[in-house]
């Protein structure tokens, strides 16, 4: 209907022009400088302290229902971000996802009181589509996740994780294991007998880094030295085995730089932490 309004103006234009008339008082022929400027695209942002019941990389407006924190479910939004120096969403990877993952890595540090490696944590990053973005939606939420076990799936929660790693004897966090190898990992009090025990976890500076077994059994080595009070020593070797998180492409990729290190004291058994203990609770076994 304005296309066809706009012509039969050009026309009528066009003959008045002919016939030597003039356009009304008030009227000067210019049909645009009155109209409004149209605003600036603005872009719906979600909302941070929310929950949802699953897990997306890519957050549709359409599909974002949050849902109590008091119910069951599968994420837990701990922090909103945005960023308008960027001019679409960034691709895992790449220097400017890696930003991203590293200020919610941050705040989810903060929500939950710790090193989220230091609970069965996982957090990832969601964001607009593409069509999203360039409308104005320029934000990123953080999601938390609960895992299942140490190398588990993801699962549902009921109620914030907030603080959680800051709550004595809180469940989320890592502690002691009943553990044989290439078999599942079991949680059990430290006061309990177990032969393995979670001792930090360390930086890796590439993907390959964290798949090198000689380097990846000397780093973890070194974690548990730090972690019983004790200087390392090649010996490390004969008193203590250990294991680790295998890290993936996808989750380097992500911005998860971090591998989770245990001590693995089979045959021997433990029935209380060996956190300060010092080297006497981990002997010299040469044999």
């Amino acid at each position: 209907m304005r296309r066809w309004i706009a012509t039969v103006a050009l026309a009528g234009a066009a003959v008045l022009g002919l016939t030597g008339c003039g356009l009304p008082d008030g009227v000067d022929g210019n049909l645009t400088d009155q109209w409004a400027a149209l605003p600036a695209p603005d872009g719906f942002t979600p909302s941070a302290d929310t929950c949802h019941s699953a897990y997306a990389t890519t957050g549709y407006r359409s599909s974002y229902q949050p849902v109590d924190c008091a119910q069951s479910h599968m994420t837990e939004t701990v922090y909103v971000g945005t960023d308008d120096a960027l001019t679409a969403p960034p691709k895992s990877g790449t220097a400017d996802y890696l930003k991203l993952a590293r200020t919610c890595e941050t705040k989810v540090n903060e929500f939950v009181g710790g090193d989220w490696h230091d609970g069965k944590l996982w957090f990832g990053l969601t964001l607009p589509t593409a069509a999203a973005w360039t409308g104005g939606a320029h934000w990123y939420r953080c999601e938390l996740i609960t895992l299942e076990q140490v190398f588990g799936e993801e699962t549902t929660h009921t109620g914030s994780l907030k603080g959680e790693l800051a709550k004595p004897g809180s469940p989320i966090r890592l502690g002691c294991f009943s553990y044989a190898s290439g078999k599942s990992v079991t949680p059990v009090a430290c006061t309990a007998k177990h032969n393995a025990e979670y001792v930090g976890s360390i930086v890796v500076a590439s993907f390959a880094a964290a798949n090198d077994r000689t380097k990846m059994i000397k780093a973890c080595h070194q974690r548990i030295a730090a972690y019983v009070g004790m200087k390392y020593s090649s010996d490390m070797k004969y008193r203590t085995g250990v294991f680790w998180d295998p890290m993936t492409a996808v989750e380097f990729a992500g911005g998860n730089h971090k591998v989770r290190c245990y001590a693995w004291f089979s045959p021997d058994t433990k029935t209380k932490s060996i956190k300060g203990a010092g080297a006497k609770a981990l002997p010299i076994h040469y044999a």
